[in-house]
């Protein structure tokens, strides 16, 4: 019998597969439409979405339904809400941003995603980061976490938790066993976590434990390495003392553990796609996740299984968590939900997080007839975010603004052409845009010559510092005031333009 028959095709191992999903291009490229429909030939679990439109991806999941011969599973990482991955669906803000308030704000939000999600046929959401964001020059988590101490993320991972799963979404406490002491960025290299195994247990473990008590359906193992729980040095998504003695037998969780994506480079670098799920499975992984290659994936996981290279009873355990979760699922009604309604809520999340300090008679902006405007960017970093903010903010102020973008390497002649533009402006608004990006360090704001800039473009005008996503911006550069929104989503660009107009109020800075 071939694994394309009856029941062993539905016990294949590759369900336990969730391979990389682009509706945008499925809808459109026959060649890659085929193969991914080789993938559901072959008994993949499910797929992870990536991009496209709420049309996109509802279009794909009926059509890849309709093909497979049982029900798939449809992943995605939604932290912020679906637009994070689909381009006409509602952001909110960032986790940073709801761990400053009540934690019933973060259980809306995430409810109102679950809403989002289930609408779509999404099951499963690979949120909240349950990582404590300890190292301020973490380039891969900063504000994805709900704080920088353990007692505040951990109430606000249990809100999201309880707000997501009473939808019907599986939630994901992820980066196990803690991403927040990083110094590198796992989507480029390997990060090495150097605290005590004491130390550990006595922060990074504590929100991950709080997340299995409140019921998660699902835990990410990270790709890091962690000596102090594995000296072998091994990447804990690899791990078994990690996922298997760690998290499984001392932590006692009996949910889904899932990989972080193995198409990452830590993962690449050192594995085929065939070793790494491979590797994964046999560390006590129930789902490895966008494999690089998840034809090769698949091929390699079935031989190694029919080997007897795996464990049948985890095996069996894995494939029996899956369909709790799918039959779980699918008890839910797919109802239509209301994005206005939804922006709205995404609107008073980012409002209830903005802090502002310093003289608070610099504004509002619409006191002045003549404003200034500018935003600090990398030359290649995205620009989505500023200009949101520079539209949302013209939308507010009626008097005269002049907008621009400007880089560190800013030239002296373009600093005396700007400084003649706004001579008659009497506030000046500097933004920096800054947050985690994969792939892509933090910027570092501390140039005396752009501080030197930004001086004399401010000469004898009042000024104004937003500090949009982390907070942590080096740049010394005196202001009047400062505002920080904790996230960068649209909404808090939103948040913010309305602050500085003064149609809302803003809390005061600890």
């Amino acid at each position: 019998m071939s694994i394309h028959d009856g029941e062993t095709f539905v016990q294949s191992i590759a369900r336990r597969i969730v391979a990389r999903l682009h509706p945008a291009r499925y809808v459109r490229d026959g060649d890659y439409r085929d193969s991914i429909s080789a993938l559901v030939a072959h008994g993949i679990g499910g797929f992870c979405i990536f991009d496209g439109t709420l049309d996109d991806v509802s279009e794909t999941i009926r059509q890849l339904q309709a093909l497979a011969q049982h029900r798939l599973l449809f992943a995605i990482d939604a932290e912020t809400g679906l637009r994070m991955r689909i381009e006409d669906a509602v952001e909110f803000p960032h986790a940073f941003a709801l761990g400053l308030q009540e934690p019933h704000v973060t259980e809306g939000v995430a409810s109102a995603i679950a809403e989002s999600l289930r609408s779509l046929g999404i099951a499963w959401n690979f949120a909240p980061c349950a990582d404590i964001a300890s190292n301020p020059r973490n380039p891969i988590i900063g504000i994805r976490a709900f704080g920088t101490e353990a007692p505040r993320v951990v109430e606000h991972v249990r809100a999201w938790i309880r707000g997501h799963q009473r939808e019907g979404v599986a939630a994901c406490a992820k980066h196990f066993p803690g991403h927040g002491d990083a110094s590198t960025d796992s989507h480029i290299e390997l990060p090495i976590i150097t605290a005590r195994a004491d130390e550990l247990v006595a922060r990074e473990l504590v929100p991950f434990y709080a997340a299995i008590k409140e019921g998660v359906r699902s835990v990410m193992v990270g790709h890091f390495a962690v000596p102090a729980l594995d000296g072998s040095g091994q990447i804990a998504s690899l791990s078994g003392g990690i996922v298997r003695g760690l998290l499984r037998e001392r932590l006692g969780y009996g949910g889904i553990v899932v990989t972080d994506a193995l198409d990452m480079r830590p993962i690449t670098q050192r594995y085929s796609s065939g070793q790494a799920v491979t590797a994964a499975f046999a560390a006590g992984c129930d789902v490895a996740l966008v494999p690089a290659d998840a034809h090769e994936a698949i091929e390699f996981a079935e031989r190694a299984h029919r080997s007897g290279m795996l464990s049948l009873e985890e095996h069996r355990e894995a494939l029996a968590r899956l369909d709790r979760l799918i039959e779980d699922f699918a008890a839910y009604p797919r109802t239509s939900i209301s994005q206005s309604e939804h922006a709205q809520r995404a609107l008073e999340a980012a409002a209830g997080a903005l802090r502002l300090a310093g003289d608070r008679s610099v504004l509002p902006l619409t006191q002045y007839a003549h404003i200034a405007a500018f935003a600090l960017v990398e030359p290649d970093s995205p620009l989505d975010a500023p200009t949101e903010f520079f539209r949302y903010l013209a939308q507010l102020y009626d008097g005269n603004m002049d907008v621009a973008f400007i880089s560190r390497e800013i030239e002296q002649s373009d600093v005396t052409a700007h400084a003649e533009a706004i001579a008659q402006a009497e506030c000046i608004i500097v933004a920096v845009f800054e947050r985690p990006r994969a792939g892509r360090p933090l910027s570092r704001w501390d140039d005396r010559s752009l501080t030197d800039a930004l001086d004399r473009l401010a000469e004898g005008k009042r000024r104004v510092l937003l500090i949009a996503g982390t907070p942590t911006v080096e740049l010394a550069w005196r202001s009047d005031a400062v505002l920080w929104t904790f996230s960068d989503s649209s909404p808090s660009c939103a948040a913010a333009a309305l602050l500085l107009s003064g149609r809302i109020g803003g809390d005061e800075a600890d």
